[in-house]
């Protein structure tokens, strides 16, 4: 059954349908507010050829990261002279390591610690702790004193 979409091959219409929604929520910044874990990293790459030699194994990186529970949304972005960094919003905590864990992110950063390829970067992970309740929103005691 042909649908029209280019790559839809003989996937039936509700599932292509499905995964074009999945891709669109997955391109939406607004997704990143529903997020429980933010990585913020940078990488100083060498030069423009590192770049490009880092490019089939970003593509494979990518997939992955896509393809993973939890899952939210990615931005890219660039620092003068050869850095790049990354933004990557995942529903938890536990989501985003996990695929910290996935072979794909293991080997390239085995590949960013060549000085071959990269002088230099940082890691920063941050996660959303639920803010403790209010005074009022506690349950008082027998006495009604609450907590004390």
């Amino acid at each position: 059954m042909s649908t029209g979409v280019a790559g839809a091959g003989s996937m039936p219409r509700a599932d292509l349908a499905a995964r074009l929604r999945d891709r669109a929520r997955l391109a939406d910044p607004s997704a990143a507010r529903h997020a429980g874990a933010v990585f913020v990293g940078a990488t100083r790459y060498t030069g423009p050829l590192a770049w490009l030699r880092l490019a089939p194994q970003w593509g494979r990186l990518v997939r992955q990261m896509r393809r993973m529970p939890g899952y939210l949304y990615h931005r890219v972005y660039y620092e003068p002279p050869f850095s790049l960094g990354t933004l990557g919003f995942f529903e938890t905590q536990d989501d985003l390591m996990r695929f910290a864990r996935t072979g794909e992110h293991r080997e390239l950063m085995g590949w960013v610690l060549s000085e071959r390829n990269a002088s230099g970067g940082y890691i920063r992970i941050f996660y959303n702790v639920p803010a403790a309740p209010e005074a009022s929103d506690r349950d008082e005691g027998p006495s009604g004193e609450g907590d004390r």
